[in-house]
């Protein structure tokens, strides 16, 4: 027999949508937001020494800023260090403009399939090792077929980049994530550090993927050889296309960002020129200039004035590109010599490469994959120290509208490492699909601030099958009025996306589910009512950060939640205690809807926190993530306990308490609580308390704390949890 509310959850679907114990914590990261409503704007501002060290100890007086011209008056200067140890700053601590941002991408096109095979190395030995838990880096390939292609976005997760840096995204992830943060090639075990890889992965299993990413890389490449200038300048110029396109959908993503290309290059002559020959010498004696090749000579005029605009453009979206020359990493790997055919000339090519990073302000390495892990290296500590400027603007000049900015420091001998300026904001329905994503990656990855759409998050906790993960029971309300303002179509869609994040910064679990709506015969419910979605991850036992996001596909109206949770083992020999969710009564003017599920067998099945209330009256109820209650009313409250309790029914083993405390947690009086009904022990140690709190009809607005305390007298084992609630 179906859970009631489970049926009434599909009859609203199949009407109005279709699929396309923690509470929020309310913290927020003290950063700024540079948008078209926000006029706060930062300025992440290197200052570096005559040896490229980074200069510390400047103050707001040192530093003159200029917005098209006019000195603008500094709000704050904040300093920020980012070369500390790992674990020494909470990611959260640092401004979302401030921190490093690193994009490793591959070159599959003007790269030997062995150099981009080995330059994985050195990649991975950065990622696990090089960054700081501040640092966000992505992973991307470049082809000419598909243009740059991002596998993993900007994301804290190193297991994912590691994934993704030993895969070149060649392999298939064990589940799509639509905002590309987590990436878990299938079969691919211990990727979360190095010594587990080389610990779990045999060395003939590690040949063989070695093997087989060559000869994928090697099948693409050989798509795009051949041997004609014109045809080889097309190239590069659908290389320096690539750069712009790149540069333009990274605009969305906060601060600066560091592509590092690893790639053998193109040959310099296509820009500069090369060598005059003998035979060129005689036609010049002779008068025949017009059999001179001019862009064999002297280089292409129009393929460095295309380089040229893509450097200014990419540094105006506050991108810089650096170049790693990996001609030498194929010689490490099988002995081979830059230069063998079908390779490039290991000089003209490092030439090229310094071209294209020159352009951006960058750096070109070219070293030994050891070597280069050291220059990347040292390239984090020079970018190690940031101050960050905050100002607002004395003038708009629209959407799209370009702020040429110049950062002066009062100091002799030092470089000034700033963006050039910035765009005021496109509006979010101008953005591509891809800007769209790695937006609402960096918000999460952030934690930014967005509150257009006040959604309440509960997370519960439940035990999982034996030897398996825990369920962690979710419920989001998202409020329909919010939702929908500026809304003007008939149809849009709520993107929902929840990603768990452990200590180590490692997507433990996420889902993402786009649920369409129709405005039209919904809209007049949803405008005094909303969305409850019942949704559920799968996470081991520790303690994590649920980041959850929610969006209108249309309008980019975004409600972003942080809340804080652990999971426990729910061993039998751990009692505990969830904490107590309120419930109310399910309003008509609310939608309920089931989140999709993975596994077949529970697709029909209800959520965990529905089914403990199923035969304990809790039928006609629905969990609230944000609880309302009035003075003098009586709510019934659900409490959850695992091995509190003997394996048989004790009816007089339990006793139960509770106390109402303050929002600093200080106890203000007894609560008022009696049991009306309860279930017997599971096989998994659960039991299911049904209980009714009757508020104070004297309690003043605020808000409050219920701490309930449980106790079986035939055990001595004791519990207590707590959950707060709002008396508007």
């Amino acid at each position: 027999m179906r859970h009631p509310l489970v049926s009434a959850v599909a009859a609203v679907a199949i009407a109005a949508v279709w699929p396309g114990g923690a509470r929020a914590t309310g913290e927020e990261p003290q950063s700024v937001r540079e948008n078209v409503d926000v006029t706060l704007v930062e300025v992440p501002v290197r200052v570096l020494d005559r040896s490229g060290e980074p200069v510390r100890g400047l103050t707001a007086a040192d530093f003159t800023l200029l917005d098209q011209g006019r000195p603008q008056t500094l709000t704050a200067v904040d300093t920020i260090e980012l070369g500390g140890e790992a674990g020494a700053r909470e990611p959260r601590s640092v401004p979302p403009a401030a921190r490093r941002r690193y994009l490793l991408l591959f070159d599959f096109s003007f790269s030997r399939p062995k150099a981009v095979v080995a330059a994985r190395r050195a990649a991975r030995e950065f990622v696990l090792d090089g960054m700081r838990d501040t640092d966000l880096a992505a992973v991307a390939t470049y082809s000419l077929q598909t243009g740059v292609r991002l596998v993993v976005t900007f994301s804290s997760d190193r297991a994912a980049l590691a994934g993704a840096i030993e895969t070149l995204g060649l392999e298939p992830a064990e589940r799509s994530d639509p905002l590309q943060m987590a990436y878990h090639p299938r079969g691919t075990p211990g990727i979360a550090s190095r010594e587990s890889s080389d610990q779990k992965q045999t060395e003939s299993a590690a040949e063989r993927r070695q093997q087989d990413l060559t000869e994928i890389v090697g099948t693409m490449a050989s798509l795009d050889r051949a041997r004609t200038d014109e045809y080889e300048r097309g190239r590069v110029r659908a290389l320096i296309q690539g750069f712009r396109d790149l540069g333009r959908v990274l605009e969305v993503v906060e601060g600066r960002k560091e592509i590092v290309f690893l790639s053998e290059g193109f040959p310099s002559r296509l820009l500069v020129g090369g060598p005059e020959t003998a035979e060129e010498q005689q036609w010049m004696i002779k008068g025949d200039v017009w059999a001179v090749d001019a862009d064999r000579r002297f280089g292409n005029t129009a393929l460095r004035t295309d380089l040229s605009d893509m450097g200014e453009f990419l540094q105006r979206n506050h991108c810089v590109i650096h170049t790693v020359d990996i001609a030498g990493f194929a010689t490490e790997l099988d002995g081979a010599v830059p230069g063998e055919p079908g390779g490039a000339l290991p000089r003209m090519s490092q030439n090229a490469l310094f071209d294209l990073s020159k352009a951006t302000g960058g750096e070109a390495f070219r070293s030994t994959t050891t070597e280069i892990d050291g220059e990347l290296r040292r390239l984090a500590r020079r970018t190690s120290h940031v101050y960050v400027l905050a100002y607002r603007p004395d003038h708009r000049d629209g959407e799209g509208k370009y702020h040429a900015l110049k950062v002066k420091v009062g100091r002799s001998g030092v470089k000034v490492v700033s963006r050039p300026g910035y765009f005021e904001r496109r509006g979010f329905r101008q953005r591509t699909p891809l800007e769209r994503s790695l937006s609402a990656a960096d918000i999460i990855a952030n934690e930014t601030p967005f509150s257009d759409i006040a959604s309440r998050v509960l997370a519960t906790p439940f035990a999982g099958p034996p030897g398996g993960e825990a369920r962690l029971s979710l419920v989001i309300e998202i409020p329909g009025g919010e939702f929908l303002q500026g809304e003007k179509g008939d149809r849009t869609t709520l993107e929902i996306y929840a990603y768990a994040f452990d200590g180590s910064q490692r997507v433990a679990d996420f889902l993402a589910e786009p649920l369409g709506l129709d405005v039209a015969r919904a809209g007049p419910r949803l405008s005094t009512g909303g969305i409850r979605y019942f949704g559920e991850l799968r996470l081991p036992p520790g303690d994590y950060r649920l980041r959850t996001l929610v969006r209108n596909a249309n309008t980019g109206r975004s409600g972003l939640t942080v809340t804080s949770l652990r999971v426990p083992s729910f061993g039998a020999d751990e009692h505990y205690l969830l904490d107590p969710v309120f419930l109310e009564a399910g309003a008509a003017d609310w939608f309920a809807v089931r989140g999709t599920t993975r596994l077949e067998a529970e697709k029909n099945a209800p959520a965990p926190l529905l089914a403990s209330l199923a035969g304990l009256g809790g039928e006609n109820v629905v969990p609230a993530a944000a609880p309302h209650v009035a003075p003098g009313s009586t709510t019934k409250v659900c409490v959850v306990s695992y091995h509190l309790g003997g394996a048989v029914e004790n009816p007089g083993a339990f006793r139960i308490g509770s106390e109402l405390v303050d929002a600093d947690g200080r106890t203000l009086s007894q609560a008022t609580i009696s049991l009306l009904a309860r279930t017997p022990p599971e096989p998994d140690g659960r039991r299911v308390f049904l209980l009714a709190f009757t508020a104070p009809a004297d309690i003043a607005p605020g808000r409050y704390g219920l701490r309930v305390f449980m106790e079986d007298t035939s055990t001595s084992k004791r519990g207590q949890s707590s959950t707060v609630f709002v008396v508007p």
